[in-house]
């Protein structure tokens, strides 16, 4: 298999009719939508594919409710091959080919989506701590769609979904918005393509804290294959139009070793008419934190692994030939590998159009900050810049194959920084992917009231006590920090708190005299206000947290 990370900057057009290869059903487009408005960031969602924007108004704003949007809209895209035909489910500005709901247990169309045209919305303070403080569940975890495959934790041990008797959902972040989507609720109208037959689990999440982790939304997809031939060479990713502000003024670039696309503004004044940043403008970026596989054939992390992903760039928004528009399935396949329209190789320098012999797998992975080539401010070796303009883009990760019954699993964060200027906005931007990627263990592990991070909520079998370190407190905190931590053996713990750049500013040893909770009390009076992360390490195990100082 061929593991790839796959970016396209384009504008898209409207496609012909799909020929129908599996069937379909008459499922109306969804209306169910919600705000995801947690951390610096209110975010719209919806529920058949598209993110932030499906007609007037588009909402990414960051800061939260500062007026001004950094994404203008984003897409879920599948693509791959059922037999001989390569197929696409979703869209960029529609009409959108997922419809909600799951599939029925064959895997056939659904006679009917309407019912489950909804967004189910948790808040880990108000719906999940009532599981352990003795409160009645909300109505929020009364009413978890566990009927449809929403995941939830069995903790009373008996059949089925039992909130009463202290079962709750699976929660990401300390605010969440789940719903269940399919591609065969009606036919494809955008790529012209037949159905892949698949169903989707989407948790949109984030977490009520400044700094890196509070500028940063995260987006899980479990997609399963519900047909019965095995998709070949699959892909995941979104389409994004990213307007940053002002929408006229951007730039777009590669970084390789946070598996991430962003985009930056060109100079160091997006134009201020009303929905620009002004002075310092901020970057912003699509990175990929985690893939996993049914059969554990993906690699769990695609940081710092450059060769587990590539990039395309279309530089003819809005017209044809072979460098413009896609306008069917085998055209996003092309470009998913990193292609033209017309299935030549992208090529090093300028705008990757015949400029070069070399087959470039990612666009523009030049740094930006050191004017490095291949870059939009050098596109050429002589140092010429690029045009600036409305930039937008594919991220994809691929290819791999799903077999009937199989499941894949994909996080996706949208990380924002801000810096002096647009140039330094880069740095911080890739500090911040940085901080994500080292942190992803706690960021994306479910949230347990209980406190224990096994998600059935049980120790491993080889141990009477499970490892976890719980949220440290108080947070934000500008004193003291206490952990409180199980230990599944007795010996020393290393304790480290490092900053934002991932520089260690506090290292001490702990020695656990047995095993079993502890509490462990750090001094952290002598840090400067900012973001930081705690970690607690035995001889096998590892975690770690965010919190915060404030002075």
């Amino acid at each position: 298999m061929r593991w790839a990370f796959v970016v396209i900057s384009l504008i898209l057009t409207w496609p012909l009719q799909a020929q129908d290869l599996y069937s379909t059903g008459n499922c109306e487009q969804a209306r169910a939508e919600t705000i995801l408005e947690v951390g610096n960031v209110r975010a719209r969602v919806f529920n058949n594919g598209p993110l932030f924007w499906r007609g007037s108004p588009h909402i990414y704003e960051v800061p939260a409710g500062g007026g001004v949007n950094a994404v203008f809209s984003a897409n879920l895209l599948l693509a791959g091959f059922v037999e001989d035909d390569v197929r696409v489910a979703g869209s960029t500005y529609g009409p959108y080919e997922f419809w909600p709901g799951p599939l029925p247990v064959d895997g056939s169309a659904p006679l009917n989506c309407a019912r489950y045209d909804r967004i189910w919305e948790l808040d880990f303070r108000d719906d999940l701590l009532a599981t352990s403080s003795g409160r009645t569940p909300s109505e929020n975890v009364l009413e978890w769609p566990t009927e449809n495959g929403a995941p939830f934790v069995d903790v009373n041990g008996e059949t089925g979904y039992q909130p009463l008797g202290g079962d709750h959902p699976v929660m990401y972040g300390d605010m969440q918005a789940f719903w269940i989507m399919n591609d065969r609720g009606n036919t494809h109208q955008r790529f012209d393509s037949a159905p892949l037959a698949v169903e989707v689990q989407a948790h949109a999440f984030g977490f009520d804290v400044p700094g890196d982790v509070g500028n940063t939304t995260f987006y899980r997809y479990r997609v399963e294959n519900k047909g019965t031939h095995t998709i070949r060479e699959m892909g995941i990713g979104f389409f994004v139009d990213v307007d940053l502000g002002d929408f006229d003024d951007d730039y777009v670039g590669t970084d390789t070793t946070n598996s991430m696309l962003y985009f930056y503004n060109a100079d160091n004044n997006d134009f201020d008419n009303g929905y620009g940043y002004g002075p310092a403008p901020p970057a912003i970026g699509i990175a990929i934190l985690e893939a996993s596989h049914a059969n554990g054939s993906l690699p769990s992390d695609t940081g710092g692994h450059p060769g587990s992903f590539a990039t395309a760039s279309v530089w003819n928004p809005g017209g044809g030939g072979v460098t413009g528009d896609p306008d069917n399935a085998e055209h996003i396949h092309h470009f998913m590998n990193g292609r033209w329209k017309d299935g030549t190789p992208i090529t090093e320098g300028g705008d990757g159009w015949r400029n070069g012999s070399v087959p470039m797998p990612f666009a523009m992975p030049g740094d930006p900050v050191t004017g490095q080539y291949w870059s939009e401010v050098n596109s050429t070796l002589s140092g010429r810049p690029m045009r600036p303009s409305d930039r937008r883009g594919f991220v994809f990760f691929g290819s791999f194959d799903l077999d009937p019954g199989q499941w894949a699993r994909f996080t996706f964060a949208y990380v924002w920084a801000r810096g002096r200027d647009h140039l330094d906005s880069v740095v911080e931007l890739r500090d911040a992917a940085r901080h994500l990627h080292e942190n992803k263990e706690a960021l994306l592990a479910p949230r347990d009231p209980n406190l224990s991070r096994f998600i059935d909520g049980n120790p491993p079998e080889d141990s009477q006590f499970p490892f976890w370190v719980d949220e440290p407190y108080p947070n934000p905190t500008d004193d003291q920090l206490a952990l409180r931590a199980s230990f599944d053996k007795s010996g020393p713990l290393s304790v480290r708190v490092s900053d934002a750049l991932g520089r260690t500013r506090i290292s001490e040893v702990y020695t656990a005299n047995e095993a079993g909770q502890q509490t462990i009390t750090l001094d952290v009076s002598a840090l400067a206000p900012g973001s930081y992360s705690v970690s607690l390490e035995s001889r096998s195990h590892r975690q770690s947290h965010a919190f915060v100082v404030l002075r």
